[in-house]
């Protein structure tokens, strides 16, 4: 009988993810301040979630953090914060439904996770400083933006779907 054995190269333990996502929800909730209600029930989701992904409760911990950027005056670091934290909070929670938790993750299966969520963060956090930003809708603003923006995004996802399509 050989003494065989997997190698993966460079690895992380799977728990990792879930402690990241506490770490990043509820470092976001603690930074953005929505309430100290809001606060301790988020914390408590994101925990909770963290130790049993099935229920789902990160994500409705994630639910506090756009509703923190709405009890206060709108701030472009605020905003990108909250962009960067919801995000990377569905990233995590998606990634620890997958994998068990005594699991190793390999390093390099990441890669593609990790190039997918820095071009959505390029994209998000322009947006983000777009929304902020740009002059209110009350006075010479850009209001006519959204309608535009709603536009070009239902022309993308008519022409990606399409291109599945074929």
């Amino acid at each position: 009988m050989t003494d065989d054995r997997l190698v993966i190269g460079a690895w992380v333990p799977a728990g990792l993810v879930r402690v990241l996502l506490v770490l990043v929800v509820g470092g976001a909730v603690w930074l953005l301040q929505p309430g100290i209600g809001w606060q301790a029930i988020a914390v408590i989701a994101v925990v909770a979630g963290a130790i049993l992904p099935q229920t789902g409760l990160a994500w409705f911990a994630m639910l506090v953090l756009p509703f923190a950027l709405l009890t206060q005056p709108p701030d472009l670091g605020r905003a990108c914060l909250a962009v960067l934290a919801v995000h990377a909070g569905h990233v995590l929670a998606t990634l620890s439904l997958t994998m068990p938790v005594r699991s190793r993750i390999a390093l390099r299966a990441l890669r593609p996770t990790a190039r997918r969520f820095a071009v959505a963060q390029a994209i998000g956090q322009a947006a983000a400083a777009c929304a902020v930003l740009l002059p209110a809708a009350d006075g010479a603003g850009a209001a006519w933006i959204a309608p535009v923006g709603a536009v070009g995004v239902v022309a993308l996802a008519v022409l990606l779907l399409q291109r599945v399509r074929r």
